[in-house]
């Protein structure tokens, strides 16, 4: 497994109500040094201390390591997901998930292993999740200071070099305005979860005694699709779907 993320980059910040910054960095700090000690359970109940003050890939990823010595796999699992979320792309995260992955029964949600689609997450998913909600509005400031030349602008050769970089830079507004909406649809979407129970009977109506159709175990990765009387109704990667009931998953 590759080395513990350290630096608590990425973050999004979230209103802390019962900690500081200053105290959940100290926690932070004190559960890097229970991890490397080996103390794992130690380190977990620190970082989760933290984690009530604020979130980041790398806070995740850390959970999800002690998750994951701890032989927690489906919850090692969910939190590697969770750090995916806010860090597509990750090659830590990524690298990580895919060995917890080895030790689901289940092999119907295999990470895509070509180069394109990670290189692609990266750029698309940005360091953090509002990164290209940023850059959607230097741009928008770029383009308005360009137009605002071009309009005082006397020389049209200059005029008209100055409107075409004003295209440029409203083609580039609408791109990272694109991908700040695309991310910002991904980090709020809850609609998948990952199963938490050791074994689940997936069935075809939303009550016991229903018609089996197959069996899932612990650390499979579903996306729920309604829920209805307390079930809730889910697919699987390979379109298969089926209800089961709502207390065995865990939403990501």
């Amino acid at each position: 497994m590759r080395k513990l993320l350290t630096s608590l980059l990425l973050v999004l910040a979230i209103p802390a109500f019962t900690l500081s910054g200053v105290e959940a960095d100290s926690l932070v700090a004190r559960g890097e040094r229970a991890y490397a000690a080996g103390d794992h359970a130690a380190a977990l109940a620190r970082f989760d201390s933290a984690r009530t003050a604020f979130t980041s890939p790398a806070l995740l990823y850390n959970i999800g390591n002690c998750h994951f010595k701890l032989g927690d796999i489906p919850h090692a699992i969910l939190f590697y997901e969770r750090a995916l979320k806010l860090a597509p792309g990750d090659p830590d995260i990524r690298t990580n998930l895919e060995l917890a992955r080895q030790n689901v029964v289940d092999r119907v949600n295999e990470l895509p292993g070509f180069t394109l689609g990670s290189t692609w997450s990266r750029i698309r998913g940005g360091r953090d999740a509002d990164q290209w909600a940023r850059r959607s509005l230097w741009i928008c400031l770029a383009l308005f200071a360009v137009l605002a030349a071009a309009v005082a602008a006397r020389q049209r050769i200059l005029r008209r070099g100055l409107l075409i970089l004003g295209g440029v830079l409203l083609l580039g507004t609408l791109l990272s305005v694109g991908f700040a909406a695309s991310r910002h649809r991904e980090v709020t979407d809850d609609s998948e979860a990952i199963i938490t129970s050791p074994k689940v009977d997936v069935r075809s109506e939303p009550k016991d005694g229903s018609t089996v159709l197959f069996v899932l175990h612990k650390g499979t990765k579903v996306t729920i699709l309604q829920q209805q009387l307390d079930w809730s109704e889910v697919q699987l990667a390979n379109g298969n779907v089926g209800w089961m009931p709502p207390a065995t998953l865990e939403r990501i």
